[in-house]
């Protein structure tokens, strides 16, 4: 079977159908109604006997249905509102310019989230066995720290120290042999999935809490309700106080300074947008759109210390699951089911790619995987020298590629 983006189905059991649907079989009424069709092919008077089947059907559904919804661990889910997608043409028509891209440590590196790079040149990932991974210069990975937890974000601090958003324990400070736990909650109320953040050349750590809601096994959710519970935060090493800049986050994620610091912008994924909060100046604490209608939604931002940017967008977006599916809180709580969730989000298109934005917030290059073949749910970009090292959530390796 395939879903509607022509790609196969994973196989589900039988009885998992069954226990969805209230005991209903769908799966045998699926192999009847195909009969029933075969038959209609060479006997179309069957017609209304194939109605009164679709009538049966019908109701057995409808009480399936039923049973879903009241499982569902969302109650009143919104309608997802998001920019239009852009148009694929000019800096956003396909290509294959992932294609090709050397793999590092492969089996070593467990869903390397987000890149860091030392002044030595030596790579930071967090990993999902709770590892702080070090990838030297000579393309060896070697087990840093073990944190624990789930290390999502890092940053290398003023004096190399490695800096860590763990989406369980909260802001990290990692040296050789020491984790230190630097903040854990803001005005009150406890982080559930620290994210992503980035470090200013006064050692203050912009960071977000993507939900307050949710924690990392149940982000989906937030996706489907549709509710702001991410954070924009500031903790300052000198007071160690972390206040809050930004609340009502649509999944805030990514973090990055301008090479000025004048300002940072930071990405809602699930409103498939970057904006910009400024810093200094007239504006300070202020909050302004950076780029929006985004083809797909944003994880990790890297600025390259050169005035470029580097998007990570993760998945595609489709005008199915944003118009159909996203608008109506029914087919959330529908598909916010335990047993369900995992299929829709598992069969969202596979693209990936990484999206080079000027510091106006000018689209300039695309470097896309169509397919996800060899870049699957690329989460973040780092420019380090010639080459541009990718970040993943369902890879084993950090992916490479040289740049033109």
């Amino acid at each position: 079977m395939r879903d509607i983006f022509g790609r196969r189905l994973p196989s589900i059991e039988p009885n998992s159908l069954i226990n969805c649907f209230g005991g209903v079989d769908v799966s045998l009424i699926i192999r009847f109604l195909i009969e029933a069709e075969n038959i209609l092919q060479v006997h179309w008077e069957m017609g209304l006997y194939l109605s009164v089947v679709v009538l049966a059907v019908s109701i057995a559904m409808a009480a399936g249905w039923l049973t879903v919804l009241k499982n569902s661990p969302l109650v009143d889910p919104l309608p997802a509102v998001l920019p239009p997608r852009p148009k694929e043409e000019g800096v956003f028509a396909h290509n294959a310019l992932l294609h090709g891209v050397e793999k590092i440590g492969v089996g070593q590196v467990p869903g390397p989230e987000d890149l860091a790079v030392d002044s030595h040149g030596r790579i930071y990932t967090g990993c999902s066995d709770g590892w702080i991974k070090r990838v030297e210069t000579d393309g060896r990975v070697v087990n840093w720290m073990y944190v624990g937890g789930r290390p999502t974000g890092v940053a290398v601090g003023l004096h190399e120290e490695i800096l860590v958003c763990d989406a369980i324990q909260g802001l990290l400070n990692v040296t050789e042999g020491k984790v230190e736990v630097l903040s854990t909650e803001a005005d009150g109320l406890k982080y559930k999935l620290t994210d992503a953040l980035d470090v200013a050349n006064d050692g203050t750590i912009y960071f977000t809490d993507a939900s307050h809601k949710y924690d990392i096994n149940n982000y989906q959710l937030d996706f489907l309700e549709s509710r702001p519970y991410g954070r924009l935060l500031k903790y300052d090493p000198s007071t160690g106080k972390t206040t809050v800049l930004v609340k009502d986050l649509f999944f805030g994620n990514g973090v990055a300074l301008s090479q000025k610091q004048d300002f940072l912008v930071f990405c809602e994924t699930c409103k498939a947008r970057c904006q910009r909060y400024w810093l200094v100046g007239e504006k300070k604490g202020s909050v302004e759109n950076f780029i929006d209608s985004l083809p797909g939604y944003p994880d990790n931002i890297r600025n390259n210390k050169k005035g470029k940017l580097y998007v990570a967008l993760s998945s595609s977006r489709s005008w199915f699951g944003e118009e159909v599916i996203l608008r109506f809180s029914v087919l959330k709580r529908f598909l916010a089911h335990p047993r369900i969730i995992s299929i829709f989000f598992n069969n969202l298109p596979k693209t990936s790619r990484i999206l080079v934005v000027s510091e106006e917030g000018t689209p300039l290059a695309l470097y896309e995987d169509p397919n996800g073949k060899e870049v699957l749910d690329v989460t973040s970009g780092l420019e380090v020298g010639e080459y541009l090292y990718l970040g993943s959530l369902a890879t084993n390796y950090i992916s490479r590629l040289k740049l033109q």
